[in-house]
């Protein structure tokens, strides 16, 4: 209580927090970057910004951490976390799920099987393979902002509960914020080199920038419910955590939150359902429905909480305005259907994080931030495809779901880890995911390759969060090209000729960006096209 309490208000910010190269005497930012929302997203890309070594402050209207388990992590954002030391602490707090897109069908949770569903093997082999994380990792959004929050401070960082956002204003070199302490009305204005919005899909620093999303179309009106009940052995017996059922009193999921006694459920369809709008549901006629979803009329439930609320997808006609950033729900929003909304937020920030710090650095130039929204865009794109589709197949689904897992099983890929950004993966000329080679725009390639101790690594934890160059051998002549001239210096590793080969690289080397994406590739001689790849950035 006490340590909460400490978080509150807007006493003792800036708190000494300042801008590398800040001149004294107060003419700096009173911080490197203010994120707004203090979600899984905002906290953690304050977070991936004090890895970077930005300190960050982060800044909700409420506690955040006063919170029932949501949305559920995947590969690539367990990858990111990985890739910034979390590792350790993810296989520590996460637990067991079932394997990506791997659902069951039945007439009630403990009642009879219609069938399985899941990705087609093909793709199933490959995503167990793609990464160094395991196959059936899962945080819920909780232990996210636990972790991310954890790590924030650590290295610096700040996180601040309690202030409301109620006016900026961007200028040349810096963002005014004017906060609110929510509990005393206490006002009074901040300045930063760059602010997040990581507010959520009713942004308020969207609002004040004048971005709409004019594509905004709703999908599907859901109740969904929060509670605890045991449920015995039935996700072993599923083979998976998420069950969706389908019977006369209603149509729903369940969806374990960790792995044994915590739910939640989307309540997508029963009798008396209004045709049009949100419905609020009574405690006492959700549980009711909860238990005919489950199939035992006397089982006990706790409910924590019921929600209505609207699916929706659409993107924001801008994720961007000078120094002001949008990221996660604030930029683009999304159906819960295939899981990738927070995911896409978290890699928004991840993606936007290493970029301010190389440029609030001088590592890179600030033309470097005009990519942010093109590539984010492209991949929000990916991200609502799946999300769309998998919707609209739930809600007409009949006969064997498989056939719904081959349309969607390329687009699920795409969308959650083989997306591309441009100019090097447009429209049209989408590769293959299942072509797993190194591909300019898109993030390399995981391969397990031999270490010194008699180990093995990851070709992705070589990169880690550095610039990175690899070659198939010659590294020291590498080295030196690498490291001559402006731009961020890459850290050059051989890989050795048949991983080399394996990767499709033959002769080439390849120069891999912090978030692991590859950025140029080029062979032998070709030394003055990676410097001016590298002065680019």
């Amino acid at each position: 209580m006490g340590t909460r309490r400490a978080e509150r208000g807007v006493r003792g910010i800036p708190g000494g927090v300042r801008e590398r190269g800040a001149r004294p005497g107060g003419e700096g930012p009173d911080v490197p970057v203010l994120v707004v929302g203090a979600g899984p997203v905002g906290l953690s890309t304050g977070m991936f910004l004090a890895h970077w070594g930005v300190e960050a402050l982060v800044i909700d209207k409420r506690d955040p951490m006063v919170t029932v388990p949501r949305a559920s992590t995947t590969l690539r954002t367990l990858e990111l976390f990985r890739a910034v030391g979390l590792g350790p602490a993810t296989e520590r707090e996460g637990w067991n799920g079932g394997e990506p897109v791997r659902w069951v069908f039945k007439d009630s949770g403990l009642g009879a099987t219609r069938h399985h569903g899941g990705l087609p093997p093909r793709y199933a082999a490959w995503l167990a393979n793609c990464t160094p994380v395991p196959v059936r990792r899962v945080l819920t959004h909780d232990q996210v902002q636990r972790l991310a929050r954890a790590e924030l401070t650590g290295r610096g960082g700040r996180a601040r509960f309690g202030l409301r956002l109620v006016g900026l204003t961007a200028e040349r070199d810096r963002v005014r914020a004017r906060l609110v302490d929510v509990e005393t009305g206490e006002e009074r204005e901040i300045t930063a080199s760059y602010l997040i919005g990581a507010d959520g899909a009713k942004s308020e620093v969207r609002r004040l920038l004048g971005i709409d999303m004019p594509d905004r179309a709703p999908i599907a009106h859901l109740n969904t419910a929060f509670f605890r009940a045991d449920l015995g052995t039935a996700m072993e017996e599923w083979g998976t955590h998420l069950c969706f059922v389908r019977n006369d009193a209603v149509h729903a999921t369940l969806m374990s939150k960790n792995g044994r006694d915590q739910w939640s459920s989307h309540l997508m369809g029963y009798p008396g359902k209004p045709a049009e709008g949100p419905a609020e549901l009574t405690p006492d006629a959700t549980v009711a429905l909860l238990r005919a979803a489950i199939g035992d009329p006397a089982i006990p439930i706790q409910l924590h909480a019921v929600n209505a609320w609207e699916a929706a997808t659409g993107l924001a006609s801008a994720f961007r305005r000078g120094r002001v950033f949008l990221a996660g729900d604030a930029a683009h929003v999304q159906s819960s259907a295939g899981g990738l909304g927070m995911n896409t937020g978290i890699q928004d920030g991840h993606n936007l994080a290493w970029k301010l710090a190389a440029v609030l650095h001088g590592a890179c130039a600030p033309g470097l931030l005009d990519t942010y929204e093109p590539e984010r865009r492209a991949a929000a794109q990916a991200s609502l495809a799946v999300s769309r589709g998998l919707h609209q197949g739930y809600q007409s689904l009949s006969g064997d779901p498989n056939a719904l897992y081959d349309r969607l099983a390329v687009d699920y890929l795409r969308g959650m880890v083989c997306y591309g950004y441009p100019p090097h993966a447009t429209e049209g000329e989408l590769p293959d995911p299942l072509d797993d080679t190194v591909r300019l725009g898109h993030r390399f390639p995981h391969r397990w390759l031999n270490s010194p101790d008699g180990g093995r690594r990851s070709t992705l934890d070589l990169i880690g969060s550095r610039w990175t160059l690899f070659t198939a051998a010659d590294g020291a002549r590498w080295r030196a090209t690498a490291t001559a001239g402006p731009g961020p210096t890459p850290r050059v590793r051989e890989l050795g000729d048949a991983p080399a080969r394996e990767l499709g690289l033959a002769g080439d080397a390849v120069l891999v960006r912090p978030d692991g994406f590859v950025a140029w590739r080029g062979t032998a001689g070709a030394g003055r096209s990676l410097r001016a790849a590298l002065h680019a950035t």
